[in-house]
């Protein structure tokens, strides 16, 4: 076997089996991947979770041979290793979460919301259940910008992360300084390209960059922030107007999200707006759905990273890139095994006084934070 080859090995003893929760623009991208010639190897689609089952079912290659419901708990008992989650919301897809973790599955989401609001008890019992939670797919779509933090630059001190994280505005706001047209005319030409929901206001508004921006925070600080207090600008406001006095000063528009930590002072500075940025930066040259951050470190500099950051086949790359560092994980796949008292100390473990150390809360300080007003919005993780 080549070193190339072995890279790539999923397992080397049974196929990890996954099962969908939600058939959207990202369950159903995922769902043909694990199913179409350019299908996994060594990961298998078992079971698909909708509550329009009976509609879409049949759609699939190979469909004869996948489990549909529109029951979560069919998913719960079943034998599935990875579950997916691509509902998006916070209720239930928090719960859902919660539950396939205490199920013994672990879990992939493309789910900012539940991340951002929800990640940190969530992570706690993924740890605690021997399982697997992660969330590429919920912060920059086929950008992986949460490996390039949590791994990859994970031995310097991050001092700040700007980024543009929603494909949808970066797709809207780059055909208005392209053409010219209005804020209205751009984005119904996203939502005929399929960049674009029906109701665009978390993005346009800007809370879902504010939610991938406290994702970021938790990653790349180790701070955990409130996305209610993360400051957001909408981009309603842009004009043509604005574009062209943009361009007049050497820059255009882009809908930026900015974190700045100070460590010494332990203060936090985030928020999300339209801003002009210097014709010849990173930002200026992504254009229609794409992302882009520059992480600034003590030690690294400057480190720039972008990619496709809207669509379902954009998304369905980092889903999958997901599933393969669980199913390489036998750990995180395999049953967890069962203990038992031992019969030789029984009576002495019966007898020991205390509480559970998880029973006991973790003691966290409070981190100021704020958009240069410093409102305390962040705690330490």
């Amino acid at each position: 076997m080549s070193l190339a080859s072995s890279f790539h090995l999923v397992s080397n003893t049974s196929s990890c089996r996954v099962g969908i929760v939600g058939f959207g623009t990202v369950g159903s991208a995922v769902a043909r991947r694990l199913t179409g010639c350019d299908a996994v190897p060594g990961v298998t689609l078992s079971h698909v979770c909708d509550r329009r089952a009976a509609a879409k079912q049949g759609c699939l290659p190979g469909d004869t041979a996948i489990t549909w419901t529109t029951e979560i708990e069919d998913l719960l008992r079943s034998d599935v290793d990875v579950i997916v989650e691509t509902v998006g919301g916070v209720d239930p897809a928090a719960g859902w979460i919660r539950d396939a973790l205490l199920a013994g599955k672990s879990v992939v989401t493309a789910n900012k919301q539940v991340i951002a609001r929800e990640g940190q008890p969530l992570l706690v019992l993924a740890s605690r259940q021997g399982r697997q939670l992660r969330f590429e797919a919920a912060v920059g779509g086929a950008m992986p910008i949460v490996r390039a933090i949590s791994d990859g630059l994970a031995g310097d001190r991050l001092r700040r992360v700007v980024a543009i994280l929603n494909g949808t505005t970066n797709a809207v706001l780059s055909r208005m300084e392209a053409t010219g047209c209005s804020l209205d005319a751009a984005l119904a030409d996203a939502q005929r390209r399929g960049y674009a929901e029906a109701d665009p206001s978390l993005d346009l508004d800007g809370g879902d960059a504010a939610a991938k921006l406290a994702i970021l925070c938790a990653l790349a600080f180790g701070v955990r922030v409130d996305v209610a207090r993360i400051e957001t600008q909408s981009v309603r406001t842009v004009t043509s107007e604005d574009f062209d006095a943009a361009r007049r000063q050497g820059g255009t528009i882009r809908q930026l999200a900015h974190a700045e930590y100070d460590h010494e002072r332990a203060a936090l500075v985030a928020w999300v707006a339209p801003a002009v940025v210097p014709r010849g930066s990173v930002f200026a040259r992504t254009v229609g759905p794409q992302n882009a951050a520059v992480i600034s470190g003590a030690h690294a500099g400057e480190v720039s990273i972008s990619g496709a950051g809207a669509g379902g086949d954009a998304t369905a790359v980092a889903v999958i890139s997901d599933i393969l560092a669980i199913a390489r994980d036998r750990a995180a796949v395999m049953p967890a095994p069962v203990l038992t008292t031992p019969r030789v100390i029984g009576g002495l473990v019966a007898g020991l006084a205390g509480g559970r150390s998880e029973d006991r809360p973790l003691q966290g300080g409070v981190v100021e934070a704020g958009l240069q007003t410093g409102l305390e919005i962040a705690e330490v993780v």
